[in-house]
C-alpha cells in the first residue's frame, strides 16, 4: 500500500503534464496569420513609358535584378518605372499600369502575385510582329517555367526556361513560334516565384501599326466574361460603318466546343448571326470577325461552351484622332476589391443580368465620395480626375468589369480583378520537444 500511493500519485501527475502539453499543442495547431502576397509590376522595355497608380505615397517598393533587398516609399502617386520591374506592398489594393509608346500606342493591366499558370489569347509572330513575353522571378532562388504556345495550325514545340534569382527576362515572340500569325502562350511555373506579361506591338517596315497590353486568363472555362469592349466607327464620304473586330478562340482540349456568343449593349442583348451553338475545332488558334451594327459606344460579351475554352476580342480603336488596337480579355467575377487609378481616370464598364454595386471613390486631397450602380445587362460609371483609388463595397452576383483608358497615345484595356488575394498560413509553432531527441 505505501507504495502504491507513490506511485499512484506520480503516474497521475505525468498524465496531467502530458494531457497540458497535448492540449497546448493541439490549440497552438489553431493559430495563423493572414496577409496579401506582394505584386510585381511588369518591365519597361527600351523606348517605352511605365506608371504605376499608387494607393499612398508611403507604399513600399522593391527593384528586380538590383543586389538591394530592402523596400523604399514610391514616394508618388504615380511611380514613373525606370526598366526594371518592382514588387509592390500594396496589401489590399491592386495598383494599375499604364504603359505607352510615346505617340504610337497606349495599354494597361494589374500588377499580379506569382502566378503558377497563366494564358495569354493574343499576340502575332508575323512578318508584322514585334511582341514579347515578359517573364518575372521575383524569388530568391531560381525558377523553371515551361512555356507552351498554339497557333492557327494547332500546338507548337513547347520549351522550358530557367529565370535566375531576382532577374527578369525578355523574350520575342517571333522567337517562339516564328510566322504565326495567331497566338495563344500558356506559362506554366514549375519551380519559383514567376509572373510573366505579354506585350503585342506591331509594325510594317518603318510604320507602327500600334500596340497593347495582354491581360492573362488563369485557366480556361466553360463560360467567358468580356465586359468592355470599345466599338468605333469610321467615316466614308459621309457613312459611317462600324470597325470590324476579331474573336480569338482556343479550345485546348481535345473535343471541338459548341458555343453560343451574346453581347451585351445600351440597344439590348441579343446573339449575332452565325455564332448560336456555332462549332470550334479544337487544338488551333481560330479568328472569327464579327462588326455589330450598334451606336459608337461600349458593349460586352458572354461565350457559353460546352467545352473549356479561351477568349479574348481584338478591336482597332481611335482614341483623339489616334490609331491603336485593343485586346480585351476575360474578367473573373466582380468581387470587393479595391484598384488603385490614380492619374487615369478610366471608364468602367460592368456586364451582367442584374448590376447592383456599390463602393466609394477616394480622391488624391483626401476627399471620399460614395456610388451607387443599378443597371441590366450593361452599366459603365466616368471615373472623375482626381481619384487615388476605388474599392467596390457591395456587389451583387455573376457581374463582370473591365476598365477602358483613352488617351492620345491610344487605348488601354485592365479587367476588374484583384492582382492579390489574402492567404492564410500557420504560424510556427515553438514546442519544447523539438530540443530534446
Amino acid at each position: 500500500m505505501r507504495i502504491q500511493r507513490p506511485v499512484a500519485i506520480i503516474s497521475a501527475f505525468s498524465a496531467v503534464i502530458l494531457l497540458a502539453n497535448t492540449i497546448g499543442f493541439a490549440s497552438s495547431q489553431d493559430k495563423f496569420s493572414t496577409n496579401y502576397p506582394a505584386v510585381v509590376c511588369p518591365p519597361t522595355p527600351n523606348d517605352l513609358t511605365t506608371s504605376i497608380s499608387m494607393a499612398s505615397t508611403k507604399t513600399p517598393i522593391r527593384s528586380i535584378g538590383t543586389k538591394s533587398l530592402s523596400f523604399i516609399p514610391s514616394q508618388s502617386l504615380r511611380y514613373n518605372q525606370v526598366k526594371a520591374p518592382v514588387i509592390v506592398q500594396s496589401q489590399e489594393v491592386t495598383p494599375v499600369v499604364w504603359q505607352i509608346r510615346r505617340g504610337v500606342w497606349a495599354g494597361a493591366t494589374i500588377c499580379s502575385a506569382l502566378q503558377s499558370e497563366q494564358w495569354f489569347v493574343g499576340g502575332s509572330a508575323d512578318v508584322t510582329g514585334k511582341g514579347r513575353l515578359l517573364m518575372i522571378n521575383s524569388g530568391l532562388s531560381s525558377a523553371i517555367v515551361d512555356v507552351e504556345i498554339w497557333n492557327e495550325v494547332g500546338p507548337q514545340i513547347s520549351s522550358s526556361i530557367t529565370l535566375k534569382a531576382n532577374s527578369y527576362q525578355e523574350i520575342g515572340l517571333n522567337s517562339l513560334a516564328p510566322g504565326s500569325k495567331s497566338l495563344v502562350v500558356r506559362t506554366i511555373t514549375r519551380f519559383g516565384r514567376v509572373t510573366n506579361y505579354v506585350i503585342d506591338e506591331r509594325g510594317r517596315g518603318l510604320r507602327a501599326l500600334g500596340g497593347d497590353l495582354v491581360n492573362f486568363a488563369p485557366r480556361a472555362s466553360k463560360e467567358i466574361n468580356i465586359p468592355a469592349i470599345p466599338h468605333t466607327l469610321q467615316s466614308n464620304r459621309g457613312r459611317f460603318s462600324a470597325l470590324s473586330h476579331t474573336l480569338r478562340l482556343l479550345v485546348p482540349g481535345e473535343i471541338d466546343a459548341n458555343i453560343t456568343l451574346k453581347i451585351f449593349s445600351t440597344d439590348g442583348t441579343f446573339i449575332p448571326a452565325g455564332f448560336e451553338n456555332k462549332v470550334i475545332k479544337s487544338g488551333s488558334v481560330i479568328s472569327l470577325p464579327f462588326a455589330p451594327q450598334l451606336p459608337q459606344s461600349k458593349f460586352g460579351i458572354q461565350i457559353s461552351s460546352d467545352e473549356p475554352i479561351l477568349a479574348s476580342v481584338y478591336s482597332p480603336t481611335v482614341s483623339e484622332g489616334k490609331s491603336d488596337f485593343i485586346w480585351s480579355t476575360s474578367s473573373p467575377e466582380l468581387s470587393e476589391i479595391s484598384l488603385s487609378i490614380a492619374g487615369l481616370a478610366p471608364q468602367l464598364v460592368f456586364t451582367g443580368a442584374n448590376i447592383q454595386i456599390s463602393g466609394e471613390l477616394f480622391f488624391g486631397n483626401g476627399k471620399r465620395k460614395d456610388f451607387q450602380i443599378k443597371a441590366t445587362d450593361i452599366a459603365s460609371l466616368k471615373v472623375p480626375d482626381g481619384v487615388r483609388s476605388i474599392t467596390f463595397r457591395k456587389v451583387g452576383s455573376n457581374i463582370y468589369g473591365a476598365g477602358l483608358i483613352a488617351t492620345r497615345s491610344g487605348y488601354g484595356y485592365f479587367p476588374l480583378s484583384p492582382g492579390s488575394v489574402l492567404t492564410k498560413s500557420s504560424i510556427p509553432i515553438s514546442n519544447i520537444r523539438v530540443l530534446t531527441p
